[in-house]
């Protein structure tokens, strides 16, 4: 019997967030020199805090360092969020939807994409002590094991209880740069992975099932439901250079744990140390 292989349509929509395929208009040189976020309508007053998130967050997927988000020298650096700006874009969420009140002047959210000149950007992660991250970056394929009140799974590309977690994870990966597949529930059942056996299963016999069109990296966790904490926990793993990493986030939602598990995938595989 061959194989089973991870579903391929999940990384074909990880990549299109990534960036590719997008546009021309909204496509930059590097997908990588980009970000994004929700304004409530296009005047100054919503559009410059935008700006300011997003100098963090393109600096933070450039340089594939989580860190940055709290760097000191950020507050400096925000009084100029326009400098290395080259094109923004704005994508009303309420596209043919009837105008009410003021959504049509004011309060109306819209996606802002914005696209930065990547010398000037790198320029930026120099002043903060860091650099760009440009290799070829790691596909991740994510193993998760899910426990929440009265249910436990295997979050896979296609169980229904998983879409919001699916479409988190995409959310996640594009943040930081990162290509993200999810195992097919075919492959799940062919080797026996469960919530109760995925957690003691080797990293390496996890990578044995990695298909190489659409992944290389297994990334292996367990993310359960805490009543003490009203949020979730999160515990990951991966392989690097031989190593076994680990690290781990208490509390939240699980967009935040999520963020935790490719952002410190990122550090590590762009050489920014080991997740706190």
């Amino acid at each position: 019997m061959p194989t089973p292989f991870i579903y391929r349509r999940a990384f074909i929509t990880a990549a299109a967030a990534l960036g590719f395929g997008l546009p021309p208009a909204l496509a930059a040189a590097n997908p990588l020199y980009q970000a994004r976020t929700i304004v409530t309508g296009r005047r100054d007053e919503t559009r410059i805090p935008g700006l300011k998130l997003c100098l963090v967050q393109v600096l933070v997927r450039v340089s594939g360092d989580p860190r940055l988000e709290t760097h000191p020298l950020l507050a400096e650096l925000a009084q100029a969020p326009e400098e290395a700006v080259t094109h923004t874009s704005f994508r009303d969420l309420y596209a043919f939807r009837p105008i009410k009140d003021e959504q049509g002047t004011r309060d109306r959210p819209h996606e802002m994409t914005v696209e930065y000149d990547q010398a000037k950007i790198d320029t930026l992660l120099r002043k903060l002590g860091s650099r760009p991250w440009l290799s070829d970056r790691p596909r991740l394929v994510v193993f998760l094991a899910v426990k929440h009140i009265g249910s436990s799974y295997v979050l896979s590309t296609t169980n229904d209880v998983g879409a919001l977690q699916r479409q988190s994870f995409e959310a996640a990966a594009w943040k930081f740069g990162m290509q993200v597949t999810l195992p097919s529930e075919r492959l799940l059942t062919q080797s026996g992975l469960s919530f109760e056996t995925l957690p003691s299963t080797p990293l390496a016999t996890l990578q044995g099932l990695v298909d190489s069109s659409v992944g290389d990296t297994p990334l292996s966790g367990t993310l359960t439901w805490s009543r003490e904490l009203l949020g979730w926990r999160s515990v990951w793993h991966l392989n690097y250079q031989g190593a076994e990493q680990h690290w781990r986030s208490d509390g939240g939602n699980f967009d935040a744990a999520f963020r935790n598990a490719i952002g410190g995938a990122a550090q590590i595989f762009s050489g920014n140390g080991t997740p706190g």
